[in-house]
């Protein structure tokens, strides 16, 4: 389970994590969460911790932790990432088992939407928010 706490992680007390970030961020993990209790029954999901974050966040090694909410002056990702609006996570996937498993119905059916497994090796990115291509998996 990815808790408000990991995802938000060192920028808690941060004046960009608001109460409207937390709020978007809460709703974002209450989908994700879902999608991760079904893979974990379906065996697809084993709740791997990233050393580098301590939790199911991805990060980088040495890097910044940026898998959660990112500040609006983060080099990481896209200048319009939807993680610096508390609207994407990337899930610490070190096997890629949660990408194989993942199919656009049943993003569908949580209303997610992921980054192209080809683009994520050994992460699954997940955010809540459209694409421009309005594709339940889409390339950057």
């Amino acid at each position: 389970m990815i808790t408000l706490d990991h995802y938000f992680a060192s920028r808690k007390s941060h004046p960009e994590a608001t109460p409207a970030m937390w709020a978007a961020a809460d709703e974002l993990l209450g989908r994700v969460n879902a999608l991760l209790d079904r893979a974990r029954r379906d065996s697809c999901y084993f709740d791997d911790v990233d050393p580098d974050t301590s939790s199911c966040v991805s990060g980088s090694r040495g890097g910044a932790g940026d898998g959660g909410f990112r500040l609006s002056d983060s080099a990481t990702g896209h200048t319009n990432s939807a993680h610096k609006r508390a609207r994407a996570v990337d899930v610490y996937d070190p096997d890629d088992f949660l990408d194989e498993w993942l199919t656009d119905e049943m993003l569908e059916e949580v209303c997610l939407y992921r980054e192209a497994p080809e683009k994520t090796p050994g992460w699954t990115h997940l955010q809540d928010l459209a694409p421009a291509s309005g594709k339940r998996t889409f390339w950057p």
